[in-house]
């Protein structure tokens, strides 16, 4: 598993330098859907950070080792989740409540979307950020993938 964070830990700071105008079009995209979300993680469908950001943060975070492992676990997750897809169907998204905070991570084509909500978002809120999320603009998602690869 050490191994696996070091590699996921370089390949965020090669993917600094290819973050693209795309990809915070994206995210500029997610934030706007709701004034609660406070937190995103972009993350590609092989655990890659592609951003980590912050809505009050004008530039992106430097995510820390412990984060980066925490993207690659969920984004093992949505692996696991996707082999039972065919039994159970697809799995819409993922809402954790927490003392502090809530999570939630919406499954959109080519990324895992992780979010932070405010406490005070209710649950009629979340299931319309998610439904907001799978409802994206299919171009806007596939031009900031397609930008990972065709700089």
């Amino acid at each position: 598993m050490k191994i696996i964070t070091q590699i996921n830990f370089i390949l965020v700071r090669l993917i600094e330098f290819v973050t693209t105008k795309e990809i915070y079009e994206l995210a500029e995209h997610v934030f706007q859907i709701h004034s609660g979300i406070e937190h995103l993680g972009l993350i590609d469908l092989e655990g890659h950070v592609v951003l980590d950001k912050s809505s009050k943060a004008t530039v992106a975070n430097d995510p820390d080792r412990d984060r980066i492992l925490f993207y690659y676990q969920v984004s093992s997750r949505r692996n696991r989740r996707e082999h039972f897809d065919e039994v159970y169907g697809k799995t819409t998204y993922i809402h954790i409540m927490r003392e502090k905070m809530q999570q939630l991570m919406v499954y959109i084509p080519m990324f895992t979307v992780y979010l932070t909500l405010d406490h005070a978002v209710n649950q009629d809120e979340v299931t319309i950020i998610a439904q907001s999320l799978h409802n994206t603009d299919s171009e806007i998602i596939n031009r900031a993938a397609k930008s990972l690869f065709y700089k």
